[in-house]
Parts: structure tokens; C-alpha cells; sequence
């Protein structure tokens, strides 16, 4: 199988969740609890500027923190819940490169290890590096260029839909490499 292209977030979601497989990872040490003020006055603010809905969701070891306020459907009028499912879009990126960041540090991960070393398929260049998947520098295809050609139209066509990892780098396999 040929790839052309995995972003950051999808090469480097691809490695954390192939490594999660590995054995566990040492404790961490305890976070202190939320500012849940801070987070309410940051949901308040978001609605203050137009959104519907907001909520937060933070589990940390035993503890869970769920603060909502707003509408999750303002058509049918139902009520936001930190239960729900939501998508994450881009900042996914900064939570993945954390986590890898913390496996470098652990000695689990080589950022300049070819990156088909943690992945179960392999990516169609074994020079293509975890640090180049980092620093946007592989050469792969963005697959979002396709999703979001039509901006709204483009967003709206798949932002209901979950992808696997296979069908996102399948989605890239479109393409030739860009350099």
C-alpha cells in the first residue's frame, strides 16, 4: 500500500496509539484540581461570543470534572452535557505532540527514529522521520486540502463522520507526495 500523505495529528495519533498497546507507562504525578471558576468564566465567555453551548470535560486519574451551559442542538433546544461527544479539530495536534513529547523523554520514542518503527502500516518513504511528521516537513499529502476544499459546504459534508486512521492515510494515498 501506498501513503502520500498523514498529517501531524494522524502520524503522530497513529504512533501514540500503537505504543499505548506497549506496556504502561509510569504514574505521573497528581495535577492539582481545576480552576473550575476559571473554566466557567472561559465557557461564559465562548457563548458571550456566539456559540450555543459550551463544555469542558477533565478526567485526571479518579477524578472526573464535567461543567456544560448552553444548547448542544439549539434547533430541538436540548440541553449541552459534558457526556456528549464532540470533535476536537486542531488542537488535537498540540494534546498529541505532548504525549508523544513525554515519550521522547521516557526513551520510547526516537524523534529521529524512521516513523515506520511505531507504525503498523508503514508509511511509503522509511525515511520520513517522527520529527519530520512534527514539524510538517514529510512530504505527505494534507488530506484535509480535499475535506475542506468547499470551506463550509466541504466541513459540513464530514464533521459528523469518524474516520479510522486507515481511511485518513487511504485519503491521502490520492496524492503524490508534495516535495
Amino acid at each position: 500500500m501506498r501513503f502520500t500523505i498523514a498529517s501531524i495529528t494522524l502520524a503522530s495519533t497513529a504512533v501514540i496509539t500503537t505504543l499505548a498497546a506497549s506496556p504502561a507507562v509510569a504514574a505521573s504525578p497528581s495535577l492539582p484540581a481545576p480552576d473550575i471558576s476559571g473554566v466557567l468564566a472561559v465557557q461564559k465567555q465562548a457563548m458571550a461570543n456566539g456559540a450555543p453551548g459550551a463544555l469542558t470535560r477533565i478526567d485526571s486519574g479518579g477524578s472526573s470534572y464535567r461543567i456544560s451551559m448552553g444548547q448542544s442542538d439549539t434547533v430541538a433546544r436540548t440541553a449541552m452535557d459534558a457526556d456528549r461527544r464532540f470533535r476536537v479539530g486542531s488542537v488535537s495536534k498540540s494534546f498529541t505532540t505532548v504525549v508523544l513529547m513525554q515519550l521522547v523523554a521516557e526513551g520510547r520514542i526516537d524523534l529521529d527514529a524512521p516513523a515506520n518503527t511505531y507504525l503498523p502500516q508503514p508509511l511509503p518513504d522509511d525515511r520520513i522521520t517522527v520529527r519530520h511528521l512534527l514539524s510538517h516537513r514529510s512530504g505527505l499529502w494534507d488530506y484535509t486540502n480535499d475535506m475542506f476544499y468547499y470551506t463550509v459546504p466541504g466541513f459540513e459534508s464530514v464533521r459528523n463522520k469518524v474516520f479510522t486512521y486507515q481511511e485518513l492515510i487511504d485519503l491521502s494515498t490520492a496524492h503524490q507526495p508534495t516535495n
